[in-house]
């Protein structure tokens, strides 16, 4: 851009003749500052619709993934030949009404924002009817569990309530159990259930019992609907997440007298799962040895840092895991003593993983910060995880963090009834993550 160049200044609503289109066809908006490329000629339209898209892409993917799900692209890449090939207009219509919110939030442009909305009613509509259209003859599609995805995120930016989140996430796991092997287009079908499932075990986490959908059955869904054959260490870890999780329901809506402790897990059950999670994370540590890698480390301001964002994320989960297993089988936990602060290693994660800015992070990290949030022993910790969660809201991922921040509150009423009485908690208000995580945010800088 030149000095030369002018930028309107003058909020208007948004006009159709704002929207360009990439070579995929895909309906982008131009940022107010991106205005002046209207005057280009189409291959640099085209070339800065691209670029648009690939910042939303870079926000909703996770540097390092692609060697776990053993995919180049996801399935986010694929989404611009998907929404135009005519086969589904409603993920047409809610990919530019994540793309118009994901634009809006990070311009603080309300026009857009409304346009999004406006556009998701649209989407929401359409999706119902073509479900229903299809549902009666039993073929789901790509397209369908797409756009319900895509929904979500939508709901995970801009929230329309805090149920509507859960409500897309729990509608397309219920539609990945009618899948065939015919949808999986060359690895998208396997990596939409994967997303789907990380976002169950947060859902799982944050359900009253009576509200929870039944489970969906992973392994059969991987290996019978889309023939998968060899599944990736974070999936079978979330394997265990979503069964603790489960069972951390019956802990918190169905606890003994006066909040006596459950033991929920037997002995049995307890083995299987830490033998499991144990040896996943052999696996995983053995992998980036074999590799010359290290997991993590500190640096010389003694903040941990980690090979990538996603192996980041990994290891957040396994912390979740072990978090579980001291909640859900106390007695047994004791008798194999590990002096690690779980608590503080997922903190450490989300510190990390805010240098990065990504969303897919925002939206992975919510089932592991919940539980830090809600039950972590130092109370600085606890608040740690609130204020996070209060910034992903300022930051535009209000749905995630409503669905978190009204379920901890709820829960810890049901504490307080159960314990006597609740003690609040005193606030820090000085806690300035920006402060926390600066140096952190310089190394993000250099390597993305």
């Amino acid at each position: 851009m030149t000095s030369q160049t002018k930028i309107p200044k003058k909020k208007r609503k948004v006009q159709s003749q704002d929207l360009a289109f990439n070579d995929s066809n895909l309906a982008l908006y131009y940022l107010p500052e991106l205005m002046w490329g209207l005057g280009m000629p189409m291959s640099q339209r085209n070339a800065l619709s691209q670029l648009f898209y690939d910042r939303f892409l870079l926000y909703f993917t996770s540097s390092g993934e692609n060697e776990d799900i053993q995919n180049r692209m996801t399935w986010l890449h694929r989404l611009p030949d998907m929404s135009t090939d005519g086969t589904n207009n409603a993920l047409s219509l809610a990919l530019y009404a994540a793309a118009s919110a994901f634009s809006g939030m990070k311009t603080r442009n309300l026009a857009l924002v409304q346009d999004a909305c406006n556009v998701y009613g649209k989407a929401l509509q359409l999706h119902g009817k073509v479900i229903q259209q299809r549902g009666k003859k039993g073929k789901i599609t790509a397209h369908m569990v797409s756009t319900s995805v895509l929904l979500s995120i939508f709901e995970a930016m801009n929230a329309t309530s805090s149920e509507a989140y859960r409500g897309h996430v729990c509608g397309a796991a219920r539609m990945v159990q009618l899948v065939g092997p015919d949808q999986c287009m060359f690895g998208v079908m396997c990596q939409l259930y994967f997303h789907i499932r990380t976002q169950m075990a947060f859902v799982y986490l944050t359900t009253r019992k009576e509200d929870r959908s039944e489970t969906v059955p992973a392994e059969q869904i991987l290996r019978e609907n889309l023939e998968y054959r060899k599944i990736p260490i974070f999936q079978r870890l979330v394997t265990f997440i979503t069964r603790l999780s489960e069972q951390y329901i019956e802990l918190e809506d169905g606890a003994g007298e006066n909040g006596a402790t459950k033991q929920i897990l037997d002995l049995e059950v307890f083995l299987e799962v830490k033998d499991g999670v144990d040896a996943l994370w052999q696996e995983f540590a053995l992998a980036a040895e074999e590799k010359g890698q290290r997991l993590q480390w500190q640096n010389e301001q003694g903040d941990t840092m980690y090979r990538n964002p996603f192996t980041a994320l990994c290891i957040a989960f396994f912390a979740a895991a072990h978090i579980l297993f001291a909640m859900l089988a106390p007695r047994l936990a004791v008798s194999y003593p590990d002096f690690t602060d779980y608590y503080q290693k997922i903190l450490e994660v989300a510190a990390f993983l805010r240098a990065f800015r990504i969303g897919c992070a925002y939206m992975r990290m919510a089932a592991p910060l919940y539980l830090v949030g809600l039950h972590a022993p130092q109370q600085q910790q606890r608040t740690t995880a609130i204020v996070y969660f209060d910034e992903w809201r300022k930051m535009g991922m209000g749905g995630i963090s409503a669905l978190a921040l009204e379920s901890i509150e709820r829960r810890k009423d049901q504490m307080a009834v159960r314990g006597g009485g609740r003690v609040e908690e005193a606030r820090f208000p000085t806690l300035d993550l920006c402060v926390k995580t600066s140096v952190l945010e310089s190394f993000a800088e250099r390597v993305q």
